[in-house]
């Protein structure tokens, strides 16, 4: 069996869709060899949120020290990446502690989850259907990973909000203070939003890993993830 890397952010370019009311993605062309200059420049102006990223806890957790920056390098290595499949039947469908533990006793192994909600199969065919309605985790099912699963370094998902952001807004986030908090039990947890996981889908993965731009202090970083996988 051969092993294959494969790609796991969506591509970043000028116009590129977001979730509903955030900045617009602009690539400028500075220096242009067309035009005479000796060489070609872009300048790129992106909200750390969209697209493929990753959050860290400063995203919600003002008093905290740790931006993108001060995030351990082994916090973004994982040798047990677990995809779970979770069946979506409703609009706005909560992930719970039940769909957690159909995973099996592999879930107590895992050093990262990822949520196939089947998503991702829309976002290229009709990305408002994509983004509106899609799965979330719930807050039990976020306290119980935090609780119960140590080995859990992070989260992802193929929707662009791990949580319910209507219901997070009512209860102050706490799905991602879940994870994120970093005075909680168990070390914390980084969240991967807007993952494109066809390239994982039904393969086996022997890893993933990660290098997110060392912003210092931010709350976030725009990311492409890389899976090694049995091809």
């Amino acid at each position: 069996m051969s092993e294959k890397i494969v790609k796991l952010g969506y591509p970043i370019y000028e116009g590129m869709p977001v979730y509903p009311g955030l900045p617009e993605v602009k690539v400028t062309l500075k220096e242009d060899k067309k035009k005479g200059d000796p060489w070609n420049g872009s300048v790129l102006s992106i909200y750390l949120h969209a697209g493929t990223h990753v959050d860290a806890p400063f995203h919600h957790f003002n008093d905290s020290p740790l931006g993108i920056d001060g995030i351990p390098a082994d916090h973004f290595v994982y040798d047990h990446p677990l995809v779970i499949d979770i069946d979506v039947t409703e609009k706005d469908q909560l992930i719970t502690v039940e769909d957690l533990k159909a995973a099996g006793d592999a879930l107590y192994e895992a050093d990262f989850l990822i949520f196939n909600t089947g998503a991702y199969k829309k976002r290229d065919k009709d990305f408002m259907d994509f983004a509106t309605g899609f799965a979330t985790v719930s807050p039990e099912a976020a306290q119980f990973i935090r609780q119960n699963l140590p080995k859990v370094k992070a989260v992802g998902t193929d929707t662009l909000s791990i949580e319910n952001i209507p219901n997070g807004s009512e209860d102050g986030f706490s799905v991602h203070k879940a994870f994120l908090d970093p005075g909680g039990k168990n070390s914390l947890i980084l969240i991967y939003e807007d993952l494109n996981i066809a390239p994982i889908v039904s393969k086996k993965i022997q890893s993933i890993f990660c290098t997110p731009l060392s912003i210092v202090g931010k709350d976030a970083s725009i990311v492409n993830p890389f899976a090694r996988i049995e091809d």
